[in-house]
């Protein structure tokens, strides 16, 4: 009688079965009901004090397209997802994973073309987007200086009907 080791087909059913449990069962759990989600691993990188993570010059971006599932009735369907991957090829880590949804990749492939487009025609074309909104942030009132020489500045943020 042959072990369960080495049985190659049982090993291989495991293995695949391990690999599905593994790559569906984060994506499960993280996704949203756009399909829109993220993962960054920031352990290997370094954090300044202010909570900044600095990203070496050698890391690449990758595009990559999600693999095939199957529904309920076992039928295969597609993934029409679309990944970002910002990984280190020197230390085979990657430090962040985006997946969105094809309206979502759509709107930023448009957005990036027309960018580049302008960029090309104008090198000194820039654009930064409003990425706040400025009613929400808060304001500075200066109260004095203190006995160490230090200015003292009340901050007054404003509430949500201000904000509206």
């Amino acid at each position: 009688m042959t072990s369960f080791c080495k049985c190659p087909l049982v090993a291989l059913l495991a293995f695949c079965g391990l690999l599905t449990i593994a790559i569906a069962a984060p994506l499960a759990t993280k996704s949203s009901p756009g399909g829109n989600f993220y993962y960054m691993y920031t352990k290997a990188l370094h954090v300044d004090n202010a909570g900044v993570v600095s990203i070496p010059s050698r890391f690449k971006w990758s595009v990559e397209t999600g693999f095939p599932g199957v529904n309920d009735q076992g039928n295969i369907s597609p993934d029409t997802r679309v990944q970002l991957r910002l990984y280190d090829p020197n230390n085979n880590f990657t430090a962040l994973i985006a997946q969105m949804d094809m309206a979502t990749a759509a709107r930023l492939h448009h957005d990036l073309g027309d960018l580049i487009a302008k960029k090309l025609e104008n090198p000194g074309f820039e654009h930064h987007p409003q990425l706040y909104d400025p009613k929400l942030i808060p304001k500075g009132n200066f109260k004095g200086i203190d006995e160490n020489g230090k200015v003292i500045i009340e901050l007054e943020y404003p509430t949500a009907e201000q904000a509206r």
